[in-house]
Protein backbone atom coordinates (compact mmCIF):
# COMPACT_ATOMS: atom_id res chain seq x y z
CA UNK A 1 0.00 0.00 0.00
CA UNK A 2 3.10 2.19 0.63
CA UNK A 3 4.88 1.33 -2.52
CA UNK A 4 1.15 2.38 -4.09
CA UNK A 5 1.31 5.83 -2.50
CA UNK A 6 4.79 7.37 -2.76
CA UNK A 7 4.27 5.98 -6.79
CA UNK A 8 1.31 7.75 -6.99
CA UNK A 9 2.92 10.98 -5.41
CA UNK A 10 5.83 10.54 -7.95
CA UNK A 11 3.33 10.21 -11.18
CA UNK A 12 1.42 13.71 -9.36
CA UNK A 13 5.03 15.32 -9.44
CA UNK A 14 5.78 14.42 -12.65
CA UNK A 15 2.39 15.97 -14.07
CA UNK A 16 2.37 18.85 -11.89
CA UNK A 17 5.72 19.56 -13.49
CA UNK A 18 4.37 18.73 -17.05
CA UNK A 19 1.43 20.95 -16.73
CA UNK A 20 3.43 23.98 -14.97
CA UNK A 21 6.12 23.95 -18.13
CA UNK A 22 5.71 27.46 -19.78
CA UNK A 23 3.69 27.64 -23.43
CA UNK A 24 4.98 29.78 -25.75
CA UNK A 25 2.55 32.09 -27.85
CA UNK A 26 3.13 32.94 -31.16
CA UNK A 27 2.97 36.80 -31.46
CA UNK A 28 4.95 37.24 -35.62
CA UNK A 29 5.41 34.81 -38.48
CA UNK A 30 7.90 36.10 -40.85
CA UNK A 31 7.70 33.10 -44.00
CA UNK A 32 10.68 33.99 -46.62
CA UNK A 33 8.84 31.82 -49.71
CA UNK A 34 10.21 31.30 -52.97
CA UNK A 35 7.91 31.82 -56.02
CA UNK A 36 5.84 29.08 -57.44
CA UNK A 37 6.01 27.09 -60.71
CA UNK A 38 8.14 29.40 -64.03
CA UNK A 39 9.66 27.51 -66.98
CA UNK A 40 12.76 28.11 -67.56
CA UNK A 41 14.18 31.44 -67.50
CA UNK A 42 15.75 31.34 -70.79
CA UNK A 43 15.30 29.01 -73.67
CA UNK A 44 18.31 29.88 -75.32
CA UNK A 45 20.23 29.01 -72.87
CA UNK A 46 18.69 25.40 -72.42
CA UNK A 47 18.52 25.29 -76.32
CA UNK A 48 22.65 25.36 -75.92
CA UNK A 49 22.64 22.08 -73.55
CA UNK A 50 20.86 19.71 -75.99
CA UNK A 51 20.24 18.40 -79.34
CA UNK A 52 16.30 18.09 -78.48
CA UNK A 53 13.79 19.76 -78.44
CA UNK A 54 12.60 21.22 -75.23
CA UNK A 55 9.19 20.61 -74.21
CA UNK A 56 7.17 24.16 -74.77
CA UNK A 57 5.27 25.97 -72.03
CA UNK A 58 2.26 27.79 -72.03
CA UNK A 59 3.87 30.76 -70.21
CA UNK A 60 6.81 33.46 -71.20
CA UNK A 61 10.04 32.19 -69.54
CA UNK A 62 10.73 32.90 -65.75
CA UNK A 63 6.99 33.79 -65.36
CA UNK A 64 4.62 32.27 -62.81
CA UNK A 65 2.43 29.48 -64.75
CA UNK A 66 -0.94 29.41 -64.54
CA UNK A 67 -0.85 26.02 -62.79
CA UNK A 68 1.47 27.27 -60.45
CA UNK A 69 -0.53 29.99 -59.79
CA UNK A 70 -3.29 27.19 -58.23
CA UNK A 71 -0.72 25.17 -56.06
CA UNK A 72 -0.09 28.27 -54.71
CA UNK A 73 -3.35 29.37 -53.58
CA UNK A 74 -3.58 25.70 -52.20
CA UNK A 75 -0.77 26.52 -49.60
CA UNK A 76 -2.26 29.69 -49.15
CA UNK A 77 -5.84 27.83 -47.84
CA UNK A 78 -3.88 25.80 -45.62
CA UNK A 79 -1.70 28.76 -44.48
CA UNK A 80 -4.62 30.84 -43.43
CA UNK A 81 -6.07 28.37 -41.25
CA UNK A 82 -2.47 28.13 -39.60
CA UNK A 83 -2.16 31.69 -39.20
CA UNK A 84 -5.73 31.76 -37.37
CA UNK A 85 -5.22 28.91 -35.23
CA UNK A 86 -2.07 30.92 -33.97
CA UNK A 87 -4.00 34.16 -33.24
CA UNK A 88 -2.42 36.30 -35.53
CA UNK A 89 -4.90 37.74 -37.76
CA UNK A 90 -8.73 37.98 -37.48
CA UNK A 91 -10.73 34.43 -37.28
CA UNK A 92 -12.43 35.60 -40.16
CA UNK A 93 -12.61 37.73 -42.54
CA UNK A 94 -10.32 40.71 -44.05
CA UNK A 95 -7.36 41.07 -41.44
CA UNK A 96 -7.10 44.27 -39.06
CA UNK A 97 -4.75 47.19 -40.20
CA UNK A 98 -1.13 46.43 -39.88
CA UNK A 99 -1.70 43.05 -39.35
CA UNK A 100 -0.17 41.59 -42.52
CA UNK A 101 2.58 42.93 -44.68
CA UNK A 102 4.12 41.29 -47.92
CA UNK A 103 6.99 42.48 -50.00
CA UNK A 104 8.43 40.86 -53.18
CA UNK A 105 11.63 41.36 -55.32
CA UNK A 106 10.36 43.89 -58.09
CA UNK A 107 12.68 42.98 -60.59
CA UNK A 108 11.40 39.57 -60.58
CA UNK A 109 7.84 39.75 -61.67
CA UNK A 110 7.23 36.01 -60.76
CA UNK A 111 7.77 37.10 -57.14
CA UNK A 112 5.39 39.70 -57.26
CA UNK A 113 2.49 37.78 -59.00
CA UNK A 114 2.97 34.42 -56.47
CA UNK A 115 2.92 36.79 -53.70
CA UNK A 116 -0.28 37.97 -54.99
CA UNK A 117 -1.78 35.23 -55.44
CA UNK A 118 -0.77 33.98 -51.51
CA UNK A 119 -2.50 36.99 -50.22
CA UNK A 120 -5.55 37.32 -52.55
CA UNK A 121 -6.19 33.61 -51.38
CA UNK A 122 -5.86 34.31 -48.02
CA UNK A 123 -7.81 37.45 -47.41
CA UNK A 124 -10.54 36.85 -50.61
CA UNK A 125 -11.66 40.57 -51.05
CA UNK A 126 -9.47 42.26 -49.33
CA UNK A 127 -7.47 44.25 -51.85
CA UNK A 128 -4.20 42.91 -50.18
CA UNK A 129 -1.13 43.03 -52.58
CA UNK A 130 2.82 42.81 -52.11
CA UNK A 131 4.95 45.97 -52.69
CA UNK A 132 8.38 46.12 -54.75
CA UNK A 133 10.63 48.39 -55.25
CA UNK A 134 11.04 49.35 -58.86
CA UNK A 135 13.95 49.31 -61.26
CA UNK A 136 16.70 46.88 -61.89
CA UNK A 137 17.79 45.62 -58.10
CA UNK A 138 16.94 45.85 -55.21
CA UNK A 139 19.42 45.56 -52.74
CA UNK A 140 17.60 43.81 -50.09
CA UNK A 141 17.29 40.89 -52.39
CA UNK A 142 20.21 41.21 -54.14
CA UNK A 143 22.43 43.48 -52.56
CA UNK A 144 25.87 41.84 -54.27
CA UNK A 145 25.50 43.47 -57.78
CA UNK A 146 25.38 46.97 -55.77
CA UNK A 147 28.01 48.55 -54.62
CA UNK A 148 26.59 47.53 -51.08
CA UNK A 149 27.39 43.93 -51.17
CA UNK A 150 29.75 43.87 -54.40
CA UNK A 151 32.68 41.03 -54.14
CA UNK A 152 35.65 41.27 -53.85
CA UNK A 153 37.09 38.97 -56.65
CA UNK A 154 40.24 36.93 -55.36
CA UNK A 155 38.38 36.49 -52.30
CA UNK A 156 35.46 35.13 -53.77
CA UNK A 157 37.42 32.73 -56.06
CA UNK A 158 39.60 31.71 -52.87
CA UNK A 159 36.45 31.19 -51.39
CA UNK A 160 34.81 29.39 -54.08
CA UNK A 161 37.65 26.54 -54.21
CA UNK A 162 37.61 26.58 -50.62
CA UNK A 163 34.37 25.45 -50.36
CA UNK A 164 35.04 22.82 -53.17
CA UNK A 165 38.13 21.41 -51.14
CA UNK A 166 40.98 23.43 -52.92
CA UNK A 167 39.79 21.91 -56.39
CA UNK A 168 36.82 21.05 -58.20
CA UNK A 169 38.42 16.91 -58.83
CA UNK A 170 36.34 15.66 -55.72
CA UNK A 171 33.29 17.07 -56.53
CA UNK A 172 33.62 16.03 -60.39
CA UNK A 173 34.27 13.04 -59.42
CA UNK A 174 31.05 12.84 -56.64
CA UNK A 175 29.06 13.90 -59.44
CA UNK A 176 30.66 12.02 -62.94
CA UNK A 177 27.56 9.12 -62.98
CA UNK A 178 24.67 11.71 -62.38
CA UNK A 179 26.42 13.60 -65.02
CA UNK A 180 26.84 10.43 -67.13
CA UNK A 181 23.46 9.93 -66.92
CA UNK A 182 22.51 13.77 -67.68
CA UNK A 183 24.76 12.91 -71.24
CA UNK A 184 21.82 10.60 -72.16
CA UNK A 185 18.72 12.13 -71.14
CA UNK A 186 20.11 15.27 -72.82
CA UNK A 187 21.54 13.26 -76.20
CA UNK A 188 24.73 14.03 -75.27
CA UNK A 189 26.41 11.02 -75.06
CA UNK A 190 27.89 10.18 -78.60
CA UNK A 191 32.16 10.04 -78.29
CA UNK A 192 32.19 12.81 -80.34
CA UNK A 193 29.09 14.59 -78.69
CA UNK A 194 30.31 18.74 -78.05
CA UNK A 195 27.36 19.03 -75.40
CA UNK A 196 28.65 15.93 -73.09
CA UNK A 197 28.95 17.25 -69.62
CA UNK A 198 31.44 14.51 -68.45
CA UNK A 199 34.13 16.12 -71.35
CA UNK A 200 34.26 20.02 -70.70
CA UNK A 201 35.65 21.54 -67.90
CA UNK A 202 34.47 23.54 -64.71
CA UNK A 203 35.73 27.10 -64.55
CA UNK A 204 35.56 29.92 -62.32
CA UNK A 205 34.34 32.92 -64.13
CA UNK A 206 34.49 36.58 -63.62
CA UNK A 207 32.56 39.24 -64.43
CA UNK A 208 33.98 42.72 -64.72
CA UNK A 209 32.78 45.50 -63.16
CA UNK A 210 30.41 47.74 -65.48
CA UNK A 211 28.69 51.05 -64.60
CA UNK A 212 26.65 50.34 -61.93
CA UNK A 213 26.93 46.70 -61.56
CA UNK A 214 29.63 45.47 -59.60
CA UNK A 215 32.10 42.45 -60.55
CA UNK A 216 30.55 39.16 -60.18
CA UNK A 217 32.07 35.86 -59.39
CA UNK A 218 30.63 32.61 -60.37
CA UNK A 219 30.76 28.78 -61.66
CA UNK A 220 30.08 28.17 -64.95
CA UNK A 221 30.54 24.97 -67.14
CA UNK A 222 28.80 21.54 -67.36
CA UNK A 223 27.95 22.17 -63.57
CA UNK A 224 25.74 25.29 -63.88
CA UNK A 225 24.36 23.74 -66.74
CA UNK A 226 23.09 20.81 -65.22
CA UNK A 227 21.80 22.46 -62.34
CA UNK A 228 19.51 24.37 -64.44
CA UNK A 229 18.94 21.90 -66.33
CA UNK A 230 17.63 19.65 -63.96
CA UNK A 231 15.61 22.24 -62.21
CA UNK A 232 13.71 22.39 -65.75
CA UNK A 233 13.03 19.33 -64.74
CA UNK A 234 11.32 19.20 -61.53
CA UNK A 235 9.41 22.43 -63.18
CA UNK A 236 8.03 20.34 -65.59
CA UNK A 237 6.78 17.37 -63.83
CA UNK A 238 5.44 20.15 -60.99
CA UNK A 239 3.65 22.39 -63.87
CA UNK A 240 2.03 19.24 -64.97
CA UNK A 241 3.46 17.76 -68.12
CA UNK A 242 2.95 14.30 -69.27
CA UNK A 243 5.55 11.94 -68.58
CA UNK A 244 7.02 11.94 -71.55
CA UNK A 245 7.91 15.59 -72.05
CA UNK A 246 9.77 15.93 -68.66
CA UNK A 247 12.81 15.34 -68.75
CA UNK A 248 12.68 13.90 -72.48
CA UNK A 249 10.85 10.63 -70.91
CA UNK A 250 13.72 9.46 -69.82
CA UNK A 251 13.69 10.74 -66.41
CA UNK A 252 10.00 11.47 -65.78
CA UNK A 253 9.10 10.17 -62.12
CA UNK A 254 9.17 12.02 -58.92
CA UNK A 255 12.26 9.81 -57.57
CA UNK A 256 14.25 10.29 -60.84
CA UNK A 257 13.97 14.47 -60.82
CA UNK A 258 14.53 14.33 -56.94
CA UNK A 259 17.96 12.15 -57.30
CA UNK A 260 18.97 14.11 -60.25
CA UNK A 261 18.43 17.35 -58.26
CA UNK A 262 22.36 16.04 -56.54
CA UNK A 263 23.33 18.11 -58.92
CA UNK A 264 22.03 21.22 -58.48
CA UNK A 265 23.03 20.67 -54.72
CA UNK A 266 26.33 20.44 -55.87
CA UNK A 267 26.00 23.21 -58.25
CA UNK A 268 24.75 25.55 -54.64
CA UNK A 269 27.70 23.95 -52.35
CA UNK A 270 29.97 26.15 -54.92
CA UNK A 271 27.81 29.00 -55.22
CA UNK A 272 25.16 30.39 -52.95
CA UNK A 273 26.03 28.62 -49.91
CA UNK A 274 30.09 29.82 -49.93
CA UNK A 275 29.77 31.83 -46.66
CA UNK A 276 31.66 34.77 -48.20
CA UNK A 277 29.31 34.56 -51.11
CA UNK A 278 26.07 34.57 -49.17
CA UNK A 279 27.08 36.84 -46.42
CA UNK A 280 27.57 39.79 -49.27
CA UNK A 281 24.49 39.00 -50.88
CA UNK A 282 22.43 38.26 -48.19
CA UNK A 283 23.39 39.94 -44.70
CA UNK A 284 21.35 42.96 -45.38
CA UNK A 285 18.42 40.76 -46.04
CA UNK A 286 19.00 38.60 -42.55
CA UNK A 287 19.63 42.27 -40.99
CA UNK A 288 16.11 43.46 -41.92
CA UNK A 289 14.81 39.79 -40.53
CA UNK A 290 16.45 40.06 -37.32
CA UNK A 291 14.91 43.99 -36.85
CA UNK A 292 11.42 42.36 -37.38
CA UNK A 293 11.78 39.75 -35.20
CA UNK A 294 13.35 42.19 -32.47
CA UNK A 295 10.12 44.26 -33.04
CA UNK A 296 7.31 43.36 -30.27
CA UNK A 297 3.54 43.51 -31.03
CA UNK A 298 3.42 46.69 -29.12
CA UNK A 299 6.05 48.55 -30.84
CA UNK A 300 7.26 51.41 -33.67
CA UNK A 301 8.26 49.48 -36.47
CA UNK A 302 12.06 50.14 -36.48
CA UNK A 303 13.76 52.81 -38.63
CA UNK A 304 15.07 51.61 -41.69
CA UNK A 305 13.45 48.62 -41.48
CA UNK A 306 9.79 46.46 -42.18
CA UNK A 307 6.09 47.21 -40.76
CA UNK A 308 5.60 45.82 -38.28
CA UNK A 309 3.39 43.19 -38.78
CA UNK A 310 1.68 39.60 -37.44
CA UNK A 311 2.47 38.05 -41.08
CA UNK A 312 5.29 39.24 -42.50
CA UNK A 313 5.47 37.61 -46.29
CA UNK A 314 8.63 38.38 -48.42
CA UNK A 315 8.08 36.79 -51.95
CA UNK A 316 11.77 36.13 -52.92
CA UNK A 317 13.98 32.89 -54.90
CA UNK A 318 15.46 29.88 -53.42
CA UNK A 319 18.95 31.68 -53.60
CA UNK A 320 17.74 34.13 -50.65
CA UNK A 321 16.97 30.80 -49.10
CA UNK A 322 20.12 29.20 -49.51
CA UNK A 323 22.11 32.30 -48.90
CA UNK A 324 20.53 33.11 -45.14
CA UNK A 325 21.21 29.22 -44.32
CA UNK A 326 24.60 29.19 -45.42
CA UNK A 327 24.88 32.55 -43.44
CA UNK A 328 23.45 30.42 -40.05
CA UNK A 329 24.46 27.29 -40.70
CA UNK A 330 20.96 26.14 -41.04
CA UNK A 331 19.54 23.00 -42.02
CA UNK A 332 15.95 21.37 -42.77
CA UNK A 333 15.01 17.45 -44.10
CA UNK A 334 11.66 17.62 -45.90
CA UNK A 335 11.80 13.75 -47.46
CA UNK A 336 11.26 12.24 -50.11
CA UNK A 337 13.23 15.81 -51.33
CA UNK A 338 16.84 15.67 -50.78
CA UNK A 339 18.09 17.74 -47.64
CA UNK A 340 18.36 21.90 -47.68
CA UNK A 341 15.68 21.77 -50.80
CA UNK A 342 13.93 24.83 -51.73
CA UNK A 343 11.01 23.64 -53.44
CA UNK A 344 8.28 26.53 -55.48
CA UNK A 345 6.18 27.66 -52.68
CA UNK A 346 8.67 26.12 -50.10
CA UNK A 347 9.22 29.14 -47.14
CA UNK A 348 11.71 29.44 -44.15
CA UNK A 349 10.21 30.29 -41.47
CA UNK A 350 10.75 32.28 -38.22
CA UNK A 351 8.07 32.73 -35.79
CA UNK A 352 8.75 34.81 -32.68
CA UNK A 353 6.76 33.70 -29.75
CA UNK A 354 6.92 35.02 -25.97
CA UNK A 355 6.43 33.23 -22.82
CA UNK A 356 4.15 34.15 -19.91
CA UNK A 357 6.81 36.41 -17.92
CA UNK A 358 7.20 38.42 -22.05
CA UNK A 359 10.47 36.66 -22.72
CA UNK A 360 11.30 36.38 -26.34
CA UNK A 361 11.75 33.34 -28.37
CA UNK A 362 12.39 32.50 -31.88
CA UNK A 363 11.42 29.38 -33.90
CA UNK A 364 12.82 28.48 -37.31
CA UNK A 365 10.96 26.06 -39.80
CA UNK A 366 11.02 24.99 -43.45
CA UNK A 367 7.46 24.25 -45.24
CA UNK A 368 6.72 23.21 -48.48
CA UNK A 369 4.31 21.42 -50.57
CA UNK A 370 5.58 17.54 -52.13
CA UNK A 371 6.22 17.91 -55.44
CA UNK A 372 2.94 15.67 -56.23
CA UNK A 373 0.89 18.42 -54.29
CA UNK A 374 2.29 20.60 -56.87
CA UNK A 375 1.91 18.85 -59.58
CA UNK A 376 -1.50 17.68 -59.01
CA UNK A 377 -2.42 21.19 -57.27
CA UNK A 378 -3.89 18.99 -54.29
CA UNK A 379 -5.89 20.53 -51.79
CA UNK A 380 -3.30 21.31 -48.55
CA UNK A 381 -5.22 20.86 -45.55
CA UNK A 382 -4.89 19.64 -42.12
CA UNK A 383 -5.51 15.95 -42.96
CA UNK A 384 -3.37 16.54 -46.25
CA UNK A 385 -0.70 19.02 -44.66
CA UNK A 386 2.22 20.35 -46.42
CA UNK A 387 5.66 19.14 -45.62
CA UNK A 388 7.37 20.78 -42.39
CA UNK A 389 10.73 20.56 -40.86
CA UNK A 390 11.87 22.10 -37.75
CA UNK A 391 15.20 23.92 -38.26
CA UNK A 392 17.64 24.42 -35.60
CA UNK A 393 20.51 27.31 -35.10
CA UNK A 394 23.46 26.03 -34.12
CA UNK A 395 24.72 27.36 -30.87
CA UNK A 396 21.65 27.38 -29.23
CA UNK A 397 21.13 24.22 -28.53
CA UNK A 398 21.42 24.30 -24.86
CA UNK A 399 18.97 27.26 -24.44
CA UNK A 400 16.38 25.91 -26.38
CA UNK A 401 12.59 26.23 -25.57
CA UNK A 402 10.03 23.91 -27.01
CA UNK A 403 11.77 24.30 -29.89
CA UNK A 404 12.85 27.96 -29.70
CA UNK A 405 16.51 30.10 -29.32
CA UNK A 406 15.53 33.12 -26.72
CA UNK A 407 15.54 36.05 -29.09
CA UNK A 408 18.31 37.60 -27.49
CA UNK A 409 20.81 34.62 -28.17
CA UNK A 410 19.06 34.39 -31.75
CA UNK A 411 20.06 38.03 -33.07
CA UNK A 412 23.59 37.51 -30.81
CA UNK A 413 24.44 34.35 -33.05
CA UNK A 414 23.15 35.68 -36.60
CA UNK A 415 25.08 39.02 -36.11
CA UNK A 416 28.06 37.78 -35.54
CA UNK A 417 28.02 35.49 -38.64
CA UNK A 418 26.71 38.48 -40.83
CA UNK A 419 29.09 41.12 -42.69
CA UNK A 420 27.77 44.27 -41.09
CA UNK A 421 29.69 46.46 -44.36
CA UNK A 422 27.08 44.68 -46.54
CA UNK A 423 23.89 46.27 -44.57
CA UNK A 424 21.92 49.29 -45.10
CA UNK A 425 18.61 51.08 -44.02
CA UNK A 426 15.40 49.23 -46.39
CA UNK A 427 12.64 51.58 -47.29
CA UNK A 428 9.18 49.95 -48.02
CA UNK A 429 7.74 52.23 -50.35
Amino acid sequence: MRFKTVLLAIVACLLAGASSAETLISDKYIALMRHGVRPQTSMKELEKMSPKAWAKWDTADGQLTPHGAEAAAQLARWEIGMLRAKGLVAASGCPAAGQVFGWANGPIQRTIDTGNVILSTMFAGCQLTVGFTKGDVDPLYAASDTALGAVDVATAKAAILEAAGGSFDAMKAKVQPLMQEMDTILGCDAPDSSCSMQKRDWTIEVKEAKGDKPASVSVKGPLAQAGTAVQVFLLQYANGFPADQIAFGQAPTAADIIRLSELRQVKYDVGNRVPYLAKRDASNFLNQLLLALATGPRDKAPEGGPPNANFLLLMGSDTQQAEIAAILGLHWTIPPYLDDETPPTGALTFERLHDENGKVYVKLGFVAPSLDQIRNASPITDSAPPLQSPVSLPGCEAQVQDGACPLDTFVSIAKSKMDMTAVAPVAYN
